[in-house]
C-alpha cells in the first residue's frame, strides 16, 4: 500500500489517473505482444480535469508478472484529500512508501504545503517510510526556478534533520513528464539518473 497526500489542488487525483492509464496501456501492449491473434489496439484516455478529493480514493496499478504462470502484479495507492489533513496520521501505520504531491506552479501554496509536511515527518509512524516529494504541474510556467522552490520548502533543513529517506521528482500529469521514474520508485525498482535539478 502506498499513501498519496498533499495540499488541496496539488493534482493528486489526475496524477494517479495518468499513472493508471499508462500502466493499462503498457499491460495491453505486453499482452498483445504475446497474443498475435489479437488485433485490438485499445488505449485509455485520461480526463485532464478532476474535482477535489474530499475523502479517500483507491487507485490500483497493474503490470505484467515476469512469471507468466502467475497473476499480474498489483500496486494499491490510497489517496487522501487535502481537506483531510488533520486525519492523515490515521492512515500512516503500515505504509512503507508515501507520495507527497506539491503544486510547483502555485508559489502562494508552497508555504502551507511546507507546514503540512513538517508534522508528517515528525510523526512516529512515518520514521521508516520512504517519502517522495513530487513537484507536480511542471508543464506550466513556474513562478520561480527549482532552487527557489526547494528553498521555500526548506529542503536542506529537511534532509539534515528528518530520519526518512526523501526523494524528489518533477512530474506533469498532463504531459507525462517524469512519470516513468516515479512509477519505478513506486514499484521498488532502481531509479534512473535524475534529469533535472531535483536530485
Amino acid at each position: 500500500m502506498i499513501l498519496c497526500i498533499g495540499a488541496e489542488g496539488g493534482g493528486k487525483t489526475l496524477l494517479l489517473r495518468k499513472l493508471q492509464s499508462d500502466h493499462k496501456a503498457s499491460l495491453n501492449s505486453a499482452v498483445q505482444a504475446t497474443n498475435t491473434s489479437s488485433s485490438n489496439n485499445s488505449s485509455s484516455a485520461v480526463v485532464n480535469s478532476t474535482v477535489p478529493t474530499t475523502g479517500v480514493n483507491i487507485t490500483t496499478l497493474l503490470k505484467l508478472n515476469p512469471d507468466k504462470n502467475k497473476p499480474n502484479l498489483e500496486l494499491i495507492i490510497r489517496e487522501l484529500g487535502g481537506s483531510m489533513s488533520e486525519l492523515w496520521s490515521s492512515y500512516y501505520k503500515g505504509v512503507r512508501r508515501l507520495l507527497y504531491v506539491i503544486d510547483a506552479a502555485n508559489m502562494s501554496q508552497l508555504a502551507s504545503t511546507t507546514l503540512l509536511l513538517m508534522p508528517l515527518l515528525a510523526h512516529p509512524n512515518t520514521q521508516k517510510m520512504q517519502i517522495a516529494l513530487v513537484f507536480n504541474k511542471m508543464d506550466r510556467p513556474l513562478p520561480r526556478d527549482t532552487s527557489e522552490l526547494l528553498a521555500v520548502l526548506r529542503y536542506d533543513d529537511l534532509q539534515q534533520y528528518c530520519r526518512q529517506k526523501l526523494l524528489l521528482f518533477e512530474v506533469s500529469a498532463v504531459s507525462g513528464k517524469g512519470l516513468k521514474a516515479l512509477a519505478r520508485w513506486m514499484w521498488g525498482e532502481p531509479r534512473p539518473k535524475p534529469e533535472s535539478l531535483l536530485q
